[in-house]
């Protein structure tokens, strides 16, 4: 399977039709996945039955102990927007490797945010399908950088020790190469890129304007996304007024005007919050949300338009 259908598979949408029956939910960022987790893994699914996922623990990120076996059998993060009545069943097959984000529920068992999301499945290539931002984007990465950017996120939010230059070199190495595209020619290191990008965002490791803003002017929605939501760790006027400039532009989609829009409330404070007020009425009231198909049960993750997402709580 080539690349570039891979991406068409994993970037786009995830479509559980006929998999996971009528219910549908809003899915988490993964921001929020990684913070309220417990437990890190890489495991092998031994079994998958009424009783749910009978995982074995081949390696353990976190400082918490568990045993060699467990089970996962329910969700911690599952906010239902409609339900069918026939209940939600897990996907795993049997023999597949993934890397989960667990959280331990009262029965003693193991829980997954949502039936889509928590998981990174590992392929016989040693690739992951890896999540950085949210479950609708994801990108295909090498084994080994997926584990040098998830121990560094995973220790950085559980307040542990991490690599800070291994992180920093393969951050700067990405930033500075030409933003890449999806073409097969250029898909990996568009991965690599989607990967550095998110990394130094979910680290809050500021990353100057003059090195990034050449991603939220290109063609790639993706790297757009990335590098507009990476400036909300920037505190700085000319920063302020790109995106600001940006939000404005008829060039750029909604989708990332609502990220530009969460980045300047977030370091403009209340000059950039009136100056967006005054602007509201400019912006669009489409609620386009992640798109994707509508027999995805994920089409109940909440989504503002820009007009909107100026007024919302962040």
């Amino acid at each position: 399977m080539g690349k570039i259908k891979i991406l068409i598979v994993i970037i786009v949408s995830i479509t559980f039709q006929n998999t996971l029956t009528a219910e549908t939910w809003d899915e988490p960022w993964q921001k929020e996945i990684i913070q309220k987790a417990e437990y890190f893994i890489l495991g092998q699914v031994v079994q998958v039955d009424s009783l749910g996922v009978h995982v074995q623990v081949l390696q353990n990120f976190g400082e918490k102990g568990l045993s060699n076996k467990i089970l996962i059998n329910g969700f911690s993060i599952l906010n239902l927007g409609s339900s069918s009545g026939q209940g939600i069943r897990f996907t795993f097959k049997e023999s597949q490797n993934l890397y989960f984000l667990l959280t331990k529920r009262q029965d003693g068992n193991y829980a997954i945010p949502t039936p889509t999301s928590g998981f990174a499945l590992l392929d016989k290539e040693n690739n992951v399908y890896a999540t950085y931002r949210h479950s609708y984007h994801q990108a295909l990465i090498p084994k080994d950088i997926y584990e040098l950017t998830y121990r560094a996120i995973w220790n950085y939010y559980k307040e542990l020790d991490y690599n800070k230059n291994r992180i920093l070199k393969f951050i700067n190495e990405q930033i500075d190469k030409k933003p890449a595209g999806f073409d097969e020619n250029e898909i990996s290191t568009f991965f690599l890129q989607h990967a550095s990008l998110e990394t130094a965002y979910l680290l809050d490791i500021p990353i100057k304007l003059d090195r990034i803003k050449k991603f939220a002017k290109s063609n790639n929605f993706h790297s757009r996304v990335s590098a507009v939501q990476l400036m909300s760790l920037l505190d700085d006027k000319e920063t302020k007024e790109f995106l600001f400039d940006y939000i404005l532009s008829d060039a750029n989609e909604n989708f990332d005007k609502v990220i530009a829009i969460r980045s300047l409330k977030k370091i403009g404070k209340t000059v950039y919050r009136a100056k967006l007020m005054k602007i509201m009425h400019k912006l669009s009231d489409e609620d386009t949300g992640f798109g994707g198909n509508l027999m995805d049960p994920r089409i109940g993750t909440r989504f503002p338009s820009p007009r909107e997402a100026v007024t919302e709580k962040i």
